[in-house]
């Protein structure tokens, strides 16, 4: 206490004599802290001389303060709860606004440089929420904020690479090696006894190669996430240059080519590995139709020199063509239940159109553009498509949102409504457009 302040009653030398019956009882919430023990013997005493009455009625007074304090902790503990929860929901939309991540709004700005000397556009490809890449010596996994994830060394001579969801193979066109990654690096590396032309990876784990095999064009070997081998099924009439797996990894899509009489002929396999011969096999004349996806696990969608196909109905029996109508092809993808089809108006690649086709075949949308696209990307109900030297976004309606110069551009990825991926002669960037 301060010097200048007076002591309190009870510390006083003397007091002054008060008889028993004009005394007040007390309460602990009157006294300083340091004489809560001292009348303990004194309110005993008094509350043993009160009226019954009395007593019952300090006993409820009692009971309702230990009501009203156990109400106040309850309160508090509410309020504690609630304030927890904000922070997390708070914490979650503030990651899901301003972070990184599939099918959020806002996608994240950064720059990096290609490990390895060169990148080939195929092998630029979306994985979980970042983007995998292989290069002439690595393959390489940055997430949404361009930090890398992992980097591992491959000794492929010609690596082509696949990913869905968060698993990606690679491996050595035209030899043995594979490998199979993990958003962590390398979870399994083989060699197949026969040489690998083909692959597919499924979100899942599952996985399929197409090989050379003795006595056969081509043979299909699928596996299971444990990397053992579920089906097999050997092509004698066409050479396969395509093959995709659906989201399950319980069937393939292939694309096989071969010649009559001059002529090109195409023949489009869907194969259940439930059953031992494929369930349709669509033949088409005059064209090279060279690489195929499933838009969904019951449509697929193929693309071709002269024209696109889509495949639907049941069991995939139905076939339908879209044409290019004379113009040439210059990039394509098929992806989030659509392709996005550049096609060139003029012989030299320019004035491309943008064709967005659902899974039903139905063309929705023919963009016209002055550019001359080099590579088109589709997600969901957006289509980003760039030049040597800017990016443009459009809605799958044809309206342009928004547009983005950069410089050396090779390869468009859209892996948000509005967050791309951008390939470029050596270095790599993500923009939020």
């Amino acid at each position: 206490m301060g010097k200048n302040k007076k002591k309190p009653a009870h510390f006083t030398e003397k007091k002054k004599k008060i008889k028993k019956s004009e005394r007040e009882v007390l309460s602990f919430e009157e006294l300083p802290l340091e004489e809560y023990e001292k009348p303990k013997k004194k309110i005993k005493n008094k509350q043993k001389k009160e009226k019954p009455q009395k007593k019952a009625n300090t006993e409820k007074k009692e009971k309702k303060e230990r009501r009203i304090n156990i109400d106040k902790k309850r309160v508090f503990m509410a309020v504690g709860i609630l304030v927890l929860l904000v922070l997390v929901v708070l914490g979650y939309f503030t990651r899901g606004f301003f972070g990184c991540g599939k099918d959020k709004s806002i996608a994240c700005d950064f720059s990096a440089t290609v490990s390895g000397s060169s990148v080939d556009a195929g092998n630029f490809r979306t994985m979980s929420d970042g983007l995998c890449y292989a290069s002439d010596s690595e393959v390489v996994y940055l997430d949404c904020e361009g930090d890398e994830q992992f980097s591992s060394q491959h000794g492929f001579a010609k690596p082509i690479l696949k990913t869905a969801g968060s698993k990606a193979i690679a491996y050595d066109l035209g030899a043995n090696d594979f490998a199979i990654y993990s958003t962590d690096g390398v979870e399994f590396s083989e060699s197949m006894k026969e040489k690998i032309y083909l692959a597919d990876i499924t979100s899942g784990g599952n996985y399929a190669f197409v090989t050379e095999t003795k006595g056969y064009n081509a043979k299909l070997y699928a596996f299971n996430s444990d990397n053992k081998v579920t089906y097999t099924y050997s092509f004698a009439d066409y050479h396969i240059t395509s093959m995709a797996l659906n989201s399950s990894g319980s069937r393939a899509a292939v694309i096989g080519v071969s010649a009559d009489e001059g002529l090109q002929v195409s023949a489009l396999y869907v194969i259940d590995f439930s059953k031992e011969e494929p369930i349709a096999k669509h033949i088409v004349s005059d064209d090279l139709i060279f690489d195929c996806d499933f838009l969904t696990d019951y449509a697929i969608g193929a693309v071709g020199q002269e024209g696109a196909y889509v495949l639907n109905g049941s069991s995939l029996s139905r076939i339908e063509k879209i044409s290019y109508n004379g113009m040439s092809l210059t990039s394509y993808d098929i992806n989030s239940g659509a392709m996005a089809l550049s096609v060139s108006r003029s012989g030299d690649g320019s004035n491309c159109n943008i064709m967005y086709v659902n899974s039903l075949a139905d063309v929705e949308k023919v963009i016209e553009t002055s550019f001359s696209i080099l590579s088109v990307s589709v997600y969901k109900n957006r289509i980003a498509i760039c030049d040597t030297s800017n990016v443009y976004l459009y809605e799958n309606d044809g309206d342009l949102l928004e547009e983005y110069a950069s410089s050396s551009l090779k390869q468009v990825r859209l892996y948000t409504i509005d967050g791309v991926y951008l390939l470029g002669h050596n270095s790599i960037t993500g923009v939020a457009l």
